[in-house]
């Protein structure tokens, strides 16, 4: 792509828009519960507290960590290893997944715009703008390492059933593994992949079609079967089954009352990009270009993104970044339907000074990567609670067990966040050398603890002084 080109224009107010959007959110303290929850495992693996089929979310909880499978924890705690136990190291987890999703997405357009191919940077820049997309990267989910995963399987799936190659459907197969290897059924979705791909375009007989819809389930099987063989790991499948599907279907874990609450959010998610295609289409709607687009890729991709979010909606325990996933597969489709318009547009923009324009958006882009390492040090929640932690350890040696009063033990966030940042596990059965309490509740009744007095804002810090 040739910097004159009016697409290296796009591509820099993408890239701008998405360290707006990302780099700030990302790179900022403080995240939610679930995604300081993984960071804290991850970190304890890399410190070999725990073991792959068995991790461990805190000494307090000895029974091990099986609420996902284990595969996400364990990418993070390599970087754990490689990198150190900064909290930046999720962070960069996180970017660097983001990028990856990104340039998947690229990839994938490649496969299905034809001369169209220039524009990537139009499903990407839907993607971005999508609201759920930034807040499930910044928050260390599960989706941001399955999302890459099944980008993978997808694209596999789609290059080897056009070019009829069992290769490439087994690498779909692979990733599809993988991806439900992150986050369980989830992640599975591209298996309908063939089916869809085959309803849509009718590429082949229906025998030939048979053959590539089992060389994707392959290698999901086998290693399944290899899984279930295994005694460690059919035990930690075996809890992570009881633990949250089983949770999932008796109903504890609820989160509606209503099976389409899921549905109700995609919509409104996708108000943004399709309220923006909409302005682009009337803008453009006496010029449009008279190219007919193919339709079937559209009703794929929308078909692909409607698999990866419907079957969502079994259950009632629906969270709004479990959509997450879908949103690269509507985000092409989105990007499909606005093409003629999308061309017409930049046709109408052809005549615009392109250097003065892309130096602007140059600085710009290089005004952002000196910003957001300075406003790295914001915490965007919980900012109470993170500077109390910056006091606290240095006062408590990490891997030590802190006692609590009993009240505490179910503010789940404050056991993650003590264990990512400190090292420090929270007990309410045990006398400790030190205990910690909210800052309006009573001293301990231990007349032994003593308060230290410490500049703290959301707590109280005592110390046993006959420990």
């Amino acid at each position: 792509m040739k910097k004159t080109d009016l697409n290296y224009t796009f591509c820099l107010i993408t890239l701008l828009l998405f360290l707006a959007i990302f780099g700030f959110s990302i790179f900022s303290d403080g995240m939610f519960f679930d995604g300081i929850f993984y960071a804290a495992v991850a970190n304890n693996y890399a410190h070999h507290i725990g073991t792959f089929w068995a991790m461990q979310y805190s000494p307090a909880f000895p029974q091990g960590f099986h609420d996902q499978p284990p595969l996400a924890i364990f990418l993070q705690a390599i970087c754990f290893r490689l990198f150190g136990d900064s909290i930046y190291v999720e962070r960069f987890y996180c970017f660097g997944f983001a990028l990856l999703n990104m340039y998947l997405i690229k990839k994938t357009w490649a496969l299905i715009a034809d001369k169209y191919h220039d524009l990537f940077w139009l499903p990407v820049l839907i993607w971005i703008i999508t609201p759920l997309t930034a807040w499930t990267f910044q928050n260390n989910l599960m989706e941001v390492t399955m999302s890459a995963f099944d980008l993978l399987a997808i694209y596999f799936v789609i290059k080897g059933s056009k070019n009829n190659s069992l290769l490439l459907l087994l690498l779909g197969g692979l990733f599809t593994f993988l991806a439900g290897f992150t986050k369980g059924f989830q992640g599975l979705f591209p298996i309908a992949a063939p089916f869809i791909y085959w309803i849509i375009y009718r590429h082949t007989d229906f025998k030939k079609w048979l053959i590539q819809f089992a060389a994707v389930l392959l290698i999901p099987v086998l290693a399944i079967t290899l899984l279930y063989i295994n005694p460690a790991s059919h035990l930690s499948l075996k809890l992570y089954f009881e633990h949250r599907l089983t949770g999932t279907f008796h109903h504890l874990g609820d989160t509606t009352t209503s099976h389409f609450f899921l549905l109700y959010k995609l919509v409104l998610y996708l108000l943004i990009p399709v309220g923006l295609i909409f302005i682009v289409r009337f803008l453009t709607r006496n010029n449009n270009s008279e190219n007919v687009m193919d339709r079937k890729p559209i009703y794929f991709f929308i078909l692909i993104g409607l698999s990866a979010s419907l079957p969502l909606m079994v259950t009632l325990e629906q969270r709004v970044f479990y959509l997450t996933t879908s949103i690269p597969y509507f985000a092409i489709a989105l990007a499909l339907i606005a093409l003629p318009s999308i061309e017409h547009f930049i046709m109408k923009m052809s005549n615009i000074n392109r250097k003065v324009i892309n130096k602007v958006l140059i600085t710009f882009i290089l005004i952002l990567i000196i910003l957001i390492p300075l406003n790295s040090s914001k915490p965007k929640r919980e900012g109470d609670l993170i500077a109390d932690l910056s006091v606290i350890k240095k006062t408590i040696p990490e891997n030590t067990a802190v006692s609590i009063p009993s009240v505490l033990n179910d503010h789940w966030a404050y056991h993650a966040y003590f264990m990512r940042y400190c090292r420090i596990s929270l007990d309410d059965k045990h006398r400790q050398k030190y205990f910690i309490s909210e800052r309006e509740m009573n001293a301990p009744a231990d007349s032994c603890y003593q308060n230290m007095s410490l500049p703290l804002k959301k707590f109280k810090l005592y110390e046993c002084k006959n420990y």
